[in-house]
């Protein structure tokens, strides 16, 4: 299971958010407190962000943060309004590659999920995909459960926050047609505009997710507190937060 976080706010240098904080996420890649199973995300990372046109762009890798050589002169080099950004830990089956890496981008929109769908691959995707514009499937180059619930959400009308809630009730609903399925659901998209979380599950205590409102000049919301500074707040399970700068 994977970490994520998400800043948007005043500029912010990379390291700021990604490594400068006692807990970072790139800490959490190898001691979160929080996760419910796994103990190390170790199979690759990414981040994303906005370029000066307004355009989502994304650095991802396969490696460990940790191993990763390009990750000192990122982090000085960067800084953006708005962050999205991820350590994963695979499930089991589903590769080890950038495909299947995220943050994924599409139709102005950055997206992380942190958790799985259990057994997805056995019908439970077939029936994802039937619900997904055909266009927007075209663009899935990965088998991550991840992908599949993003191009579920870009096939949804409205606002982010709208899209991200009827791609919740969507999955909710094909979920139930198994019921003893588990399903991790914890999700953040963004429009660099606002940005909306998630904190859900089917079957198994809920990712944990948090929110801070007043974080070096921005808002935060993280799977695990980056530091013990007051205003961090945990994220009811079974509810969104949506956060602007």
């Amino acid at each position: 299971m994977c970490r994520i976080a998400a800043f948007i706010g005043a500029p912010c240098r990379l390291d700021t958010f990604l490594s400068a904080p006692p807990h970072s996420l790139a800490r959490q890649a190898w001691d979160a407190r929080e996760t419910i199973s796994s103990t190390v995300n170790a199979d690759g990372w990414g981040v994303a962000w906005y370029d000066d046109a307004h355009v989502p762009a994304v650095y991802r890798h396969i490696l460990p943060i940790w191993a990763d050589g390009n990750l000192d002169a990122l982090s000085r080099s960067l800084t953006r309004p708005v962050w999205l950004a991820n350590v994963r830990s695979a499930t089991s089956g589903l590769g080890t590659d950038h495909a299947n890496t995220q943050p994924f981008t599409g139709d102005g929109l950055i997206f992380v999920h942190n958790g799985y769908i259990e057994r997805f691959s056995e019908g439970i995707r077939a029936r994802m995909r039937a619900e997904i514009d055909p266009a927007i499937e075209e663009d899935i180059n990965g088998n991550t459960d991840s992908e599949y619930l993003f191009a579920l959400l870009r096939s949804q009308p409205g606002t982010p926050a709208e899209k991200l809630a009827r791609a919740h009730e969507r999955t909710l609903a094909l979920l139930g047609e198994t019921p003893s399925r588990k399903a991790l659901l914890n999700m953040i998209v963004t429009d660099g505009q606002a940005m909306t979380g998630l904190r859900s599950s089917v079957n198994a205590p809920a990712p944990s997710l948090y929110v801070h409102h007043d974080w070096q000049g921005g808002q935060v919301v993280a799977s695990e507190a980056f530091d013990d500074s007051p205003g961090w707040s945990a994220v009811s399970a079974e509810s969104f937060v949506t956060v602007s700068a």
